[in-house]
């Protein structure tokens, strides 16, 4: 005689619309994003709710998978650790970020960094105050394409030594042709601080006013 589990053919069973995923699945809200921990949960309900009766999961399938999802769980946390040590490490160190702010400190002078799409046969810096009115003018010279840096003394145009702040520079360069060639200014500050545990990763708190940027922001360490 025939069991019943053997002479019924085996089914796949397909899952309700919208219970495929979790309709409320954090993690999948954007492109690259993963499964957090309440969506891991939800799918594994929803896969125990509609598992064939015959055929259901079996307690080693149970703990195979929730062992995965442990270790899984396991690897992120250790990557944000790290990348928290990698954010504090910055402290104290000054980074070059997306801008022009330029710092004039008490007795030191002032760094500026900027990226150079291709060689050029003169680079010049020109730098305003707060106000927008230039005060200085700095010529580079030949510089190749890339990172490039420089530094001010904070000699105004008059040759006076100008009051430490918060200055902005603009960089203009041309190459063999004559023609322009693009540069994008980079600020050089300090890095006072870091924001752990945001959804985001680390944010690094910067001197001079910026706003926070994340650690992937940084295009240079000094």
């Amino acid at each position: 005689m025939t069991s019943a589990a053997s002479a019924m053919p085996a089914t796949l069973i397909q899952l309700p619309a919208g219970t495929q995923l979790p309709t409320n699945a954090s993690g999948l809200n954007g492109s690259g994003q993963v499964l957090n921990e309440n969506d891991f949960f939800q799918l594994l309900t929803a896969q125990l709710e509609h598992q064939d009766p015959l055929n259901p999961m079996s307690g080693d399938q149970f703990a195979a998978e929730l062992a995965q999802f442990s270790t899984a769980n396991g690897v992120q946390n250790l990557q944000t650790g790290l990348a928290g040590q990698e954010a504090v490490g910055l402290v104290g160190h000054n980074v070059a970020v997306g801008g022009n702010t330029l710092l004039l400190g008490q007795g030191n002078n002032a760094t500026g960094a900027f990226n150079l799409s291709a060689a050029a046969n003169k680079v010049t810096v020109s730098i305003a105050d707060s106000t927008g009115k230039a005060v200085a003018s700095i010529n580079l010279g030949t510089m190749a394409a890339g990172m490039q840096t420089f530094s001010w003394n904070g000699t105004g145009t008059n040759g006076a030594q100008l009051t430490p702040g918060t200055y902005h520079f603009k960089v203009t360069a041309v190459g063999a042709n004559g023609a322009a060639v693009p540069a994008t200014s980079l600020a050089v500050v300090p890095v006072t601080g870091v924001a752990l545990g945001g959804t985001a990763g680390p944010l690094l708190d910067l001197g001079a006013g910026l706003a926070p940027v994340p650690v992937s922001a940084v295009q240079q360490v000094f």
